[in-house]
């Protein structure tokens, strides 16, 4: 496993994470073997999305003994409501479910503490005096976060976060569908000169380029501002989508997820992979959205 610079955090993480979404409602057997199965492969960067108790101490148990072998991140922006995620901006409530997810994780501090899923409607109220980034900032000098980041479905949130100087880390979608999407270039060139580091996401755009040879339906929120109907080739693979991600300009890790340990070795087989099965060169074309 290479290990890339995350922007200028200093930090070292391996070229693939680990996105843990699909092991929420998972049982506590199948996370602890899916993430120990990670570390035990060099994978070091996991990202937390949610904060639900049972979720988190599933995660807590997987890592017990490997604390000092991972780097985390975590997400302002969502609660625990009932036993499940809900959506809020509330600062009280962001506070203190993520000084919850801190206990149950065992750890003093998160590396990366990320303002969840931010829309262009909310963008510049979340960065304003009182918003979440000011308890993003909070959190950091308090020693409780290491670094801040954002995460995003849109391009040009991507592209201010990255110029405004108050985030280290940008997380978005980078996959073959969103190639050629409008913005996309100047986001990623803004990452790099300003030396943010980008967290790719959805490298399979939400599982959908997995499905060779059927046409589907790829929804916005999957590629990053495009929705299209699409017939997958059957050359596609989970090693070409996983090299194409890691090939485009200041990616620092891509955080794939995966629900149990069948797909999470699909995902790691890009390690020995020759470089004729991580050839997506042929591909480029079906993903023209000019």
């Amino acid at each position: 496993m290479k290990l890339r610079e995350l922007g200028t955090t200093g930090l070292k993480v391996s070229e693939i994470g680990l996105g843990t979404e699909y092991l929420y409602r998972q049982p506590r057997e199948t996370v602890i073997s899916v993430i120990q199965e990670a570390i035990e492969n060099g994978i070091n960067y996991f990202d937390l999305v949610f904060n639900v108790s049972n979720y988190i101490e599933n995660i807590s148990a997987a890592i017990k003994d490997k604390r000092d072998k991972v780097k985390i991140a975590c997400h302002l922006g969502s609660i625990e409501y009932e036993g499940k995620v809900r959506r809020t901006r509330n600062i009280r409530d962001c506070e203190k479910t993520i000084l919850k997810t801190l206990s149950l994780l065992r750890r003093d501090y998160i590396d990366i503490i990320n303002l969840q899923f931010v829309k262009e409607k909310e963008y510049e109220s979340l960065i304003a005096t009182g918003g979440l980034l000011d308890l993003a900032k909070k959190l950091q000098k308090e020693g409780k976060a290491k670094f801040i980041g954002i995460s995003t479905h849109s391009n040009s949130i991507g592209l201010n976060a990255a110029n405004s100087g108050h985030f280290d880390v940008v997380m978005h979608q980078i996959n073959m569908v969103n190639h050629t999407m409008l913005g996309r270039e100047e986001f990623l060139k803004a990452c790099i000169k300003n030396k943010v580091g980008l967290v790719a996401i959805k490298p399979f755009a939400g599982g959908k380029l997995l499905q060779t040879n059927r046409t589907v339906t790829i929804a916005k929120y999957q590629t990053g501002g495009i929705s299209l109907k699409k017939k997958i080739p059957k050359s596609i693979s989970p090693i070409k989508c996983m090299n194409y991600t890691l090939s485009q300009t200041g990616v620092s890790t891509v955080i794939p997820g995966v629900k149990n340990n069948q797909e999470l070795y699909e995902v790691l087989a890009f390690l020995k992979a020759s470089e004729e099965e991580k050839d997506f060169s042929t591909l480029l074309k079906e993903f023209n959205n000019k």
